[in-house]
């Protein structure tokens, strides 16, 4: 079985990379990388690190580049890859426009689809956006849907998939590859004894004032609380630096960095009091590490996390977020419920049974 695995975003990578190791132990797949950098300086580190190069890369952005250009640029070169590649089946991941362009491009021309991390759903086509429709419109036409969960199973039987398979997410098992117990950074040493909290905010519906707004909060929390030290690998938008640098000019107890290595960022998260985000799959590598997270959204796709306790919301009001952190961390108890770790979104074995899906679909 000829296989294509499309990668865009560094997300996308650190949570598909353990997959395609896994799919190249086996003689029944023929396996190809594409790599169509929608994060391409994020994205390099990562195949490093997990030791696997791209059989195609595209540069697909562009400096202020809207996503109808994206999309048609992408669109564009996977009418040519397909073709040259000649996969069975397209893989894809999550709800990236790369994986929506790639999963069109292979239902016009009959490829199969299989899909990755299927199934999530906010129902709210606005958040986050553009990856709700994306996920929904990706389902749409999968043939095989690999749901991490048994929510996200059951989103996709109520919309009519029939070929669903609930695996646990793979962003568990690049867990496996990265974490060490001996870890030691500068970054940490930073700290100099101090509770670290992490911080990540990046999402598309949160530029402007609802992320100034959200970090005006976290600013508070920092004044408030200077037993507390903030690591924030800020993205390299300049629409995100430019307010971080401006929120926080100020505040001594906070490390804006540029964003860390997959292995020092996960072993950061294992050793943070909580974490502070609007991403997607920290919450599932937090809940998973025992880590609380305050999610910096009105919504979240991951509501297992929310219901078993490990996830809070607390949208991007600043007060709201200053005092949703302030009186869950100043509270043992509450605390400790959200550091409780949980398999809920899987242990590990996602790769595996995934791998045994697509054999079984030959």
């Amino acid at each position: 079985m000829r296989i294509l695995a499309v990668i865009g975003t560094r997300p996308e990578a650190i949570k598909m990379l353990p997959l395609i190791i896994e799919l190249k132990k086996h003689p029944s797949f023929d396996v190809f990388v594409c790599s169509t950098g929608q994060h391409t300086d994020m994205l390099n580190g990562v195949f490093e690190y997990f030791n696997i190069e791209p059989d195609y890369r595209f540069c697909a952005m562009r400096k202020e580049q809207s996503l109808s250009e994206l999309t048609i640029r992408l669109l564009r070169y996977f009418d040519e890859i397909l073709e040259d590649a000649n996969p069975d089946t397209v893989l894809v991941h999550g709800d990236t426009t790369s994986a929506f362009c790639a999963s069109l491009s292979a239902f016009y021309k009959g490829i199969k689809i299989a899909h990755v991390e299927a199934g999530l759903r906010t129902f709210n086509k606005s958040s986050p956006f553009p990856e709700e429709f994306n996920r929904v419109a990706i389902d749409t036409v999968a043939d095989i849907c690999l749901a991490p969960t048994e929510e996200a199973k059951c989103n996709l039987y109520k919309e009519g998939k029939s070929v669903v398979f609930t695996t646990g997410n793979t962003v568990i098992d690049s867990l496996n590859y990265t974490l060490d117990r001996g870890y030691s950074s500068p970054v940490l040493d930073d700290a100099n004894g101090r509770k670290i909290v992490l911080l990540t905010m990046h999402r598309r519906e949160n530029l402007g004032d609802r992320m100034r707004s959200a970090l005006l909060g976290v600013r508070d929390i920092l004044l408030l609380r200077d037993d507390l030290f903030c690591i924030f690998p800020c993205h390299p938008n300049p629409a995100v630096r430019e307010v971080a640098e401006d929120c926080f000019a100020d505040i001594k107890n906070i490390k804006i960095c540029e964003p860390l290595s997959i292995y020092d960022f996960h072993n950061i998260l294992s050793r943070s009091l909580a974490v502070l985000t609007d991403s997607g799959g920290i919450q599932e590598e937090a809940s998973f590490l025992g880590v609380p997270v305050f999610l910096l959204r009105d919504t979240t796709e991951r509501k297992e996390g929310e219901q078993n306790g490990n996830i809070a919301l607390l949208g991007t009001d600043g007060r709201a977020v200053r005092d949703g952190f302030l009186s869950t961390v100043s509270d043992t108890e509450k605390l400790s419920k959200m550091s409780k770790p949980s398999l809920v979104f899987g242990n590990g074995d996602a790769c595996e049974k995934i791998a045994k899906i697509l054999l079984s679909s030959k």
